[in-house]
């Protein structure tokens, strides 16, 4: 399914009924919404799995950085124990 655009939705040109009180074919209506709901769905999902995956990487990217800061301290302490 392709995405609809916010230009889209703000050129729609709707069929309109009726003589003396115009109005708006309702299934032309529902379709628009229809198509405009699928894409706002499709695209918080998209947002979601990216907010989600940025935030496991900047979870996983804290715990290494101090894994490696407790590691170089180690190292630190080894070296200084071994020089006495």
């Amino acid at each position: 399914m392709a995405l609809i655009t916010p230009h889209e939705i703000r050129s729609w040109q709707f069929t309109t009924r009726g003589w003396l009180h115009q109005s708006y074919d309702a299934d032309e209506v529902d379709d628009l919404l229809d198509d405009a709901a699928d894409s706002l769905e499709q695209v918080s999902r998209w947002a979601l799995i990216t907010h989600s995956r940025m935030h496991a990487l900047q979870a996983g990217h804290r715990h290494r950085r101090r894994s490696l800061k407790r590691r170089r301290m180690a190292i630190k302490n080894n070296k200084r124990k071994g020089r006495k």
